[in-house]
Formats: structure tokens, C-alpha cells, sequence
């Protein structure tokens, strides 16, 4: 069983540097959204009420003029995050932020983001050495912008934008390249035509391929190099920043210990296993769920209320799962069945093999989930094939078939051989036929040939 979220998720460089257990915690407030191309994501003065983690989109922060002029003050892609103004302490955007490039980003609350800067050294140290990076990007910009050429400001675009998804072509026109670059389309246009004399790109059609990265990073400003640099030593001191804070905060205590950082080990892998695990008190109420868990449930886990398991399957298992329920709080075995999960608003009926077993208090039931859905449905499809085979093999009216024993006595036949030859052994079986008997008259005139015997 596989799960988008968290796969897909940590491409973002912010979240994949977040250690597991704080990734956890965030990870269910993490909603998948597609992005398309000059869909305008901010505009000046609105509230934020979202905070973006792009993984295979860009989008650029664009700064426009009263007349309509438009020009790119500095691009983010799966290096950082769409809502710095929230990380400053700041409510509402300045600029307005648009996608580049089509893609996926992983959006999250401003409420919950902003309570988890407070909460998670590690991702306040990345953020802000995000903002950081995007300052530089910014200033750089305007230096790019009035010592540059048009083709190295164009480079500059293209391994950038390409840099989130290196194997598709860009998905776009030269019209809204030219107002990202703030330059005429004719200028875009025959400094593509360079880069394809070249062999370095190849355009048509709104798409733009790269076909010699090296050749691009050759031919672009240094802007790119410097910017480029900067990311990635700011990136690597919040790791070290962060990889220092937790340190510091378990010495002392019991984490320091070799047994309890065995344990986190155990926490991580418990969170992130790819079955789910849930556990229930006496009443059936769900106490605490790893990830998986929570995704097959479709909960959250930061939840308070305690949810009946009974309202997440089957009206028609609710019976077999109480007393199954009740067998494993008895302890008296480890048991399990499958149960049918009811759909959710992002998948359908899920069929779950459950294990149980009681907690090492005796006071929970301690699940665990295993999607067989698939399996389930792989056995249904052979056993109707096999169905099919045989229904096949017993009507078949355009030959005669049977089996025989070792003393070469029918014991089963076609449906087209028990018709011929029934008024021969009466109401019951061909069993008092042989197959030498069953040949003979086989072969009379008129009579149907025998297909074949075995």
C-alpha cells in the first residue's frame, strides 16, 4: 500500500530536512493541490491564509506597475516555501505570487504553520534561512536586471524552472516569459531561437525542452551560480542549527540515552510504517494511530475526540468485530479477521486484514491494518475465471467429452454425451457405460463424433 502524501510530501526541500517525528506531526495538515500556469496564487494586500511548499511547480513573486508592467522579484520552487510574509510575523502578502510552472504543491494552514514555527526549532531555522535566500535572490535580481542580456537572463529562467522537473518540458509561452523577464516577446522569442541554433533547447507548440543543462549553465549569468550557492549554504547551516538544537535539548534527559534514542528509532518507524496501527479501549473508541492509520480512517490524529471504530467500517461487520473486540481484551489469543472500511472522500471501500492483540497493560486493543483490497479482488477474479472454465466445459454442445477411471468407466461427461446416451442407463450416471461402449455407439451412423476422451 501506498501513500501520495508521503512520498510526495518531503520533494520539498524544507519538509524532507525536518526530522521524521516533527514531519509527523505536520504531515496530516498537509493538503496535495495542482497548480497551473499563470494562476495567480496572492494578490497585494490579501490575508494569508495558506502557507505553500511547491515539489514540482515554480512560482514567481512579480511586482507590478500602475500601467500593467510586470517584472519577476525572485521565483521559489521545491527549495522553499510560498508565505515568508507568515515567518516575519506578517498577516498579508505585498506582492502578487504567481505559478510559473504547472505542477504540485503541498498547502498547509497559516494557523497551524505559524503554531509550528513556535513549536519546531527545526522549521523555524529553515524558513527563515529561506527568507534569507530570497532576500539575496531579490537584491541580485535587480543587478540581473540592468547589467544582464535577455538570453542570460533567459537561462537563468530555464535551469531554474527546470530544476523541478528535469525529464518534462516546460509548459509555457514566450508571452508570459516575456512579462516574468519584463522584456518585449520579440526579445524572448530570438533569444530562444539562439538557444535552439545551439542545441541546447528545443521549442514549439508552448513547450520548452532543455537538452544540454551543461550547455545552458555555461551560457547563463552569474546570478544563477551565486544565488544558487547561497540556497545551499544557508540550507546546510539551518541543518546544522537545527541538528544542534536537538541535541541540546535531550542532554540531560532521558532522550540522551542510548535506550531512548533506540526508542525514538522505534517512534519514527511506528509512525511511518506502510500498515496502519491503531489502538482501542474497552468501548471501541480509537485512542492513538500511527500515519497510516490516520490515512485509512481518514482522521486526523492531532484530534481530541475519541471516534468509535464501529463508524469507520461496515454496518454488516459490526457484530463479528465486537466479538473479535472482545476476545482480544480477554487476552486470551491473538486473533484477527478482515473487515470491509467504508469509503472516505478520498478513497473507496477498503478491504483490511486486522491483527490484534492486547496492549502490555491489558487495557487497549492494539490493531494492526493491512490493506487487501487488491488481494481480495485478484482470488475473486481467478476463482470466476475458474467458474467460467468449468460452466464452459459442462455446456458445450458441439462435442462429447468425458473421464474415466483406471478400469475405463466413465465417471463424468459433457452435457451433449449424458443426453445421448441417458435413455441407455436410465434416471442416474454413465458409471455402468465403459469407454469402449460409449465409442462404439459413439460412432453409429448419425451419431455425433466424440471431440475427445481421455
Amino acid at each position: 500500500m501506498s501513500y501520495p502524501m508521503l512520498e510526495s510530501a518531503r520533494k520539498n526541500l524544507i519538509l524532507a530536512a525536518l526530522p521524521l517525528s516533527q514531519y509527523a506531526r505536520i504531515a496530516e495538515h498537509l493538503k496535495s493541490i495542482d497548480l497551473l500556469t499563470g494562476q495567480v496564487i496572492y494578490e497585494p494586500g490579501e490575508s494569508l491564509d495558506f502557507v505553500y511548499f511547491p515539489t514540482t511547480c515554480t512560482t514567481s513573486l512579480v511586482l507590478q506597475t500602475q500601467d500593467g508592467e510586470t517584472s519577476e522579484l525572485a521565483m521559489t520552487g521545491r527549495d522553499g516555501l510560498v508565505g515568508i510574509p507568515l515567518v516575519l510575523g506578517g498577516a498579508s502578502m505585498n506582492h502578487r505570487v504567481m505559478v510559473q510552472r504547472a505542477g504540485r504543491a503541498f498547502r498547509m494552514s497559516a494557523d497551524v504553520f505559524e503554531a509550528e514555527l513556535l513549536h519546531s526549532k527545526a522549521l523555524q531555522h529553515l524558513a527563515l534561512s529561506y527568507v534569507q535566500a530570497m532576500i539575496t535572490q531579490m537584491s541580485q535580481s535587480i543587478l540581473c536586471i540592468g547589467h544582464h542580456a535577455v538570453s542570460e537572463r533567459l537561462c537563468y529562467w530555464l535551469l531554474f524552472n527546470g530544476d523541478a522537473l528535469p525529464e518534462e518540458p516546460i509548459k509555457i509561452t514566450h508571452e508570459m516569459i516575456a512579462h516574468m523577464l519584463g522584456v518585449r516577446r520579440e526579445s524572448v522569442t530570438q533569444a530562444l531561437g539562439k538557444l535552439q541554433s545551439a542545441g541546447l533547447v528545443s521549442s514549439g507548440r508552448g513547450k520548452i525542452a532543455i537538452l544540454d543543462r551543461e550547455g545552458l549553465t555555461r551560457q547563463v549569468c552569474e546570478c544563477f551560480s551565486l544565488v544558487t550557492a547561497e540556497k545551499q549554504r544557508l540550507y546546510e547551516r539551518a541543518l546544522r542549527m537545527s541538528s544542534v538544537e536537538s541535541e541540546t535539548l535531550q542532554t540531560g534527559d532521558a532522550l540522551s540515552t542510548p535506550d531512548a534514542r533506540l526508542l525514538q528509532k522505534y517512534q519514527d518507524a511506528y509512525d511511518f510504517a506502510p500498515v496502519g496501527f491503531v489502538s482501542l479501549n474497552a468501548q471501541c473508541q480509537v485512542v492513538h494511530t500511527n500515519l497510516a492509520g490516520a490515512i485509512m480512517l481518514g482522521v486526523q490524529r492531532s484530534s481530541r475526540s475519541k471516534h468509535s471504530f464501529l463508524s469507520f467500517i461496515s454496518a454488516e461487520d459490526h457484530e463479528r468485530f465486537l466479538a473479535f473486540h472482545q476476545s482480544v481484551l480477554s487476552g486470551k489469543c491473538r486473533d484477527h479477521l478482515e473487515v470491509t472500511l467504508s469509503g472516505t472522500g478520498r478513497r473507496a471501500d477498503m478491504t483490511v486484514r486486522i491483527e490484534g492483540t492486547l496492549d502490555d497493560l491489558g487495557e487497549e486493543c492494539a490493531l494492526v491494518l493491512i490493506d487487501v483490497t487488491q488481494e481480495k479482488k485478484l482470488m475473486a477474479d481467478l476463482l470466476e475465471q475458474e467458474r467460467q472454465q468449468h460452466q464452459d466445459f459442462s455446456v458445450k454442445p458441439s462435442g462429447m467429452e468425458w473421464f474415466k477411471d483406471k478400469d475405463g468407466r466413465v465417471l463424468s461427461a459433457s452435457s451433449s454425451l449424458i443426453d445421448k446416451f441417458r435413455p441407455m442407463t436410465g434416471p442416474g450416471t454413465l458409471t455402468d457405460l465403459d469407454v469402449d461402449t460409449v465409442c462404439r455407439h459413439s460412432l453409429q451412423p448419425h451419431a455425433v463424433q466424440p471431440v475427445s476422451g481421455t
